[in-house]
């Protein structure tokens, strides 16, 4: 008897947990991302003791509506450029027949994991005024730097990105359709414009607006290669660091953001209710990322994409030896020699900041996943009364730069009930928060690919709810965890955009030190941290994945160790 009381026990108490998940997902989603957004919107409106527009008058009077137009004379270029850039590199690694095209993918790769400002505190390096190649090579006086030059380190920055987007949609596009194409007569260029292209639509339009939010979040490029270029970002970070100008802040920061939301309508507008799916059977898309050697591209194309991913390739390359180089050098531009004098110089802080980035990288890739395939969980599997509202709320930081985050953040918790301004946690939750769509729409579309009966048969089985989420769905969302854990780790230990107003001196992290040296002219301090930065990102990213494979690796060594704990084929 009682132990049928304590099972029914523990079964209520399982069923009031998982009601209290179910309501704390919505509340959550209501206090870290709508209350925040909104706040930024009210100290927009709000100046001393009334509501008002003058701040906006002011982002759109002569004095700051240059800022508008050179926002968009930056972000509108790169984010395209970026995106094309993107697409020749799928074609090159996912349909071309060049050998060792993998070797692209993996750049893309390394270019992902390489922390914010690399590519400027490189640039610098090459074409500074005692830049390698200007000076000591060319030996020119020139001054490169300017929009374009932000234009530029953007598009390359950017492309790895919409080239991992496109080609994952590319690797999963049925071939026969273009096969049924050729086979009617129609030639490679138009199969590529009339079948493929519009097959990619859903992956480019996605390159499309990632790229443009980065482009729009990117304060610290023209900053650092702008020669006095100013943007809405850029602009927004000196407000609130230099001035603490939180309402001017805001503004801004709404300029910012509201592009962002007009790309995303005008993705889902461009895409529609068309479907891009294939009816093609499981070995057609499993062999879709195959190359058809006797219809590849026409030489001239292959040659084309070919120099594309090699400029590429050379670009990310000497950006990663040129940090190595500025890190291991005396000074730059005067004494090449070995030196480790600027690991030296960074000791102390630097130790710090780096474990800092470390501590942050991990909690967030262990808990952001977690609250990300949750909570796709409750508004897939248990719709509710204004859960499409949410679902918009969970998915509305991926569109959201990343000033206009940290600014919402400084505003709503620096005052109790929720005074959390200055603590490690506020930065662990934004940054959960912000990697939460990732793993959100990666549950949501494992979910969506899960019958309903499945359920229905563990709970006919003798299973309650909670044996059903734990046994049933978690096993089915591991993938999805997965992809979130190793984004958000990647993401956060090379994030400064979102968390550069949520820092003090206790708290700073290695992206921060990077800008912060290069910014006072401290290249080879800089140089060290991002390639101490780049070293770590890399091993925590092994040590995930050694970790994600552990269950396998013991069952592998149970099954070689034999059923007694004994070396097949050995006697004791």
């Amino acid at each position: 008897m009682a132990g049928k009381l304590r099972e029914v026990s523990q079964f209520t108490t399982r069923e009031k947990l998982l009601r209290g998940i179910a309501l704390a997902i919505p509340l959550s989603l209501l206090v870290f991302i709508l209350y925040p957004f909104m706040r930024v919107f009210l100290a927009s409106l709000w100046v001393g003791e009334g509501w008002t527009l003058a701040l906006y008058r002011q982002v759109l009077g002569a004095q700051k509506v240059g800022l508008l137009w050179n926002t968009f004379l930056v972000s509108v270029p790169s984010s395209l450029l970026a995106t094309l850039l993107g697409l020749a590199l799928a074609l090159l690694v996912v349909r071309s027949s060049i050998p060792g095209k993998k070797i692209f993918n993996l750049v893309a790769i390394f270019n992902i994991i390489s922390p914010p400002f690399v590519s400027a505190l490189s640039f610098i390096l090459l074409f500074g005024r005692r830049g390698l190649i200007t000076r000591e090579l060319l030996g020119l006086n020139v001054n490169l730097f300017g929009w374009e030059s932000i234009v530029f380190l953007q598009t390359m920055g950017h492309a790895s990105i919409a080239f991992l987007v496109i080609a994952s949609v590319l690797r999963r596009m049925d071939r026969d359709l273009e096969n049924a194409a050729r086979d009617l007569g129609a030639s490679n260029a138009r199969v590529f414009f009339t079948v493929t292209l519009p097959l990619l639509m859903p992956g480019i339009m996605a390159a499309l607006v990632l790229s443009f939010t980065l482009s729009l979040a990117d304060f610290g490029t023209p900053l650092l290669v702008g020669g006095g270029f100013r943007m809405l970002a850029s602009e927004a970070y000196l407000q609130v660091i230099g001035q603490y100008n939180m309402p001017l802040a805001s503004a801004l920061s709404v300029f910012l953001v509201l592009p962002c939301l007009a790309v995303f309508w005008l993705e889902k507008g461009v895409l529609g209710e068309r479907s891009f799916l294939s009816e093609a059977p499981v070995e057609s898309v499993a062999a879709a990322g195959t190359v058809d050697r006797g219809r590849g591209f026409h030489p001239l194309v292959t040659g084309l994409l070919l120099i594309i991913g090699l400029f590429f390739m050379l670009f990310t390359l000497a950006i990663f030896a040129t940090i190595a180089v500025g890190a291991l050098t005396n000074i730059w531009g005067y004494d090449y020699t070995f030196s480790l004098r600027h690991f030296q110089d960074i000791w102390g802080q630097g130790t710090r900041s780096v474990r800092n980035s470390l501590y942050f990288a991990f909690w967030v890739a262990t808990l952001g996943p977690l609250l990300g395939i949750i909570t796709a969980y409750y508004l897939e599997k248990s719709p509710f009364v204004g859960s499409r509202f949410f679902e918009f709320l969970a998915l509305l930081p991926f569109v959201i730069p990343g000033p206009f985050l940290g600014i919402s953040y400084v505003l709503a918790f620096h005052r109790p009930p929720l005074a959390l301004t200055g603590t490690a946690l506020i930065i662990v939750l934004l940054c959960v928060y912000r990697e939460l769509p990732v793993s959100f729409k990666a549950g949501q579309a494992v979910l969506r690919q899960v019958s309903g009966s499945l359920e229905q048969a563990s709970l006919d089985l003798g299973a309650n709810r909670w044996q059903t989420f734990i046994r049933v769905y978690l096993p089915l969302m591991a993938p999805a965890y997965r992809i979130g854990m190793i984004h958000a780790f990647i993401h956060v230990m090379t994030t400064i955009g979102a968390i550069i107003f949520l820092i003090t001196p206790r708290y700073k992290v290695a992206t921060f030190e990077i800008f912060d040296a290069t910014n006072r002219g401290g290249l080879g301090q800089g140089a060290a941290f991002a390639l101490l930065l780049i070293v770590l990102t890399v091993a925590g990213l092994i040590f995930l994945n050694l970790l994600w494979k552990l269950p396998q690796l013991k069952e592998k060594s149970k099954e070689w160790m034999g059923p007694h704990g004994t070396v097949p084929g050995k006697h004791q």
